[in-house]
């Protein structure tokens, strides 16, 4: 079996198995170790694919998870994922450079956007000292999930994106409104969400057809 190969599959199922310290809860350092380990197995999955952006924006990710289990650490990781979630901007355009765009799915994009407007609009009396950087990672977030959907990219690295940003919106709703959310559901969508855009992405963008048009319509 390739190295790749067995880097995606490690990475995948340890991941998933984090979700076990829904209940376990493992102490500091093992808990945080746990929590990014999978995530960094994905990234050295994108990086034997070749597929750098991805890989880094794996590991910005996985150094997110790490912040946000210690304490005063939490704006850190924020600020982690947010630059991941640029670097995935940057893999979508790229896929949109070598396929074009997808003009069909536009309306989903603008969709997203208005949903995510309005959860900012809910949430933003209750976001406190979080309110700047908050509402910087909800942009930037809606902006990865808006330029996933209208890339011609692979399928399950765009309804990746989307998963990804239902993950966050769980959390918004425990951190911003005190609504208590299914356990193991952030943890699950998430890691769902990391292991199908690191599986749709890691491969190198195709060449367009010379005779096919630049959009999708």
């Amino acid at each position: 079996m390739p190295i790749s190969r067995i880097l995606f599959l490690a990475g995948a199922l340890v991941a998933l198995s984090h979700l076990a310290n829904e209940w376990v809860a493992a102490p500091l350092p093992w808990g945080p170790v746990w929590k990014a380990a999978g995530i960094v197995l994905l990234g050295l999955y994108a990086f034997s694919r070749g597929t750098w952006l991805v890989g880094v924006a794996l590991l910005l990710c996985a150094a997110g998870d790490v912040f946000l289990e210690l304490d005063g650490w939490f704006v850190a990781g924020m600020a982690a994922f947010g630059l991941g979630h640029v670097a995935y901007i940057g893999c979508f355009i790229g896929w949109m450079r070598a396929l074009g765009y997808n003009k069909r799915d536009l309306p989903v994009a603008l969709f997203v956007v208005v949903i995510s407007t309005a959860l900012l609009v809910w949430f933003f009396p209750n976001m406190g000292s979080l309110m700047i950087p908050g509402i910087l990672y909800q942009a930037i977030i809606t902006g990865m999930v808006a330029t996933a959907l209208v890339a011609v990219a692979p399928m399950t690295a765009r309804l990746g994106a989307v998963v990804f940003m239902i993950s966050d919106s769980l959390i918004a709703l425990e951190l911003y409104k005190g609504i208590d959310v299914i356990p193991g559901s952030v943890w699950l969508t998430y890691a769902l969400a990391q292991i199908m855009i690191a599986w749709g992405l890691s491969r190198p963008y195709p060449r367009a057809p010379k005779s096919a048009e630049p959009t999708r319509t």
